[in-house]
């Protein structure tokens, strides 16, 4: 009897180590490797992104909806990124290309498709943002909110009789 007990607390002990090791690695950017076709991108000649951040998803995928959003809105705040969706089950010859285990999985290349980050997961908006724009970005607001929130101590000052 005490030697079930051990071996259930052991299983038990295991389990939650292998999930909280699982966990540590959800959604975390590691460097990448290969090379986007711009045929398999959906992107023109013309077509010339700062970034792209391709997006492997899921039907009925939700966390793939959570990065969806994270991801329009930082493509709200940067223009000259682009954002590419490939539908993973309707694309296995690119998920298979690209070593896509799991959805939702992200790339991050630069203007000449080589792909520099890969997260397999859900990574935080800052995780995006510092893929995209370096470490020194990281828990900053953007750029032009800065300036908004430096210019509004003046107007608010202008404005009192």
């Amino acid at each position: 009897m005490i030697l079930r007990a051990g071996i259930a607390l052991a299983v038990a002990a295991l389990s939650v180590a292998l999930a909280w090791a699982w966990r540590r690695r959800e959604g975390r950017f590691t460097e990448g490797n290969g090379h986007f076709d711009r045929a398999d991108l959906g992107l023109g000649r013309r077509d010339k992104p700062s970034a792209v951040v391709v997006e492997f998803f899921g039907e009925d995928c939700a966390p793939c909806t959570i990065v969806q959003a994270r991801l329009e809105k930082i493509t709200a705040e940067l223009p000259d990124v682009t954002v590419v969706q490939i539908d993973a089950g309707a694309r296995m010859d690119l998920a298979d290309r690209y070593e896509v285990r799991r959805v939702p999985t992200l790339f991050v290349t630069d203007p000449d498709f080589e792909i520099i980050w890969r997260a397999s997961g859900v990574p935080s908006e800052d995780a995006i943002r510092q893929a995209l724009l370096g470490p020194d970005w990281t828990g900053r607001p953007h750029p032009s909110e800065e300036d908004r929130r430096v210019q509004l101590p003046e107007e608010s000052a202008t404005a009192r009789p």
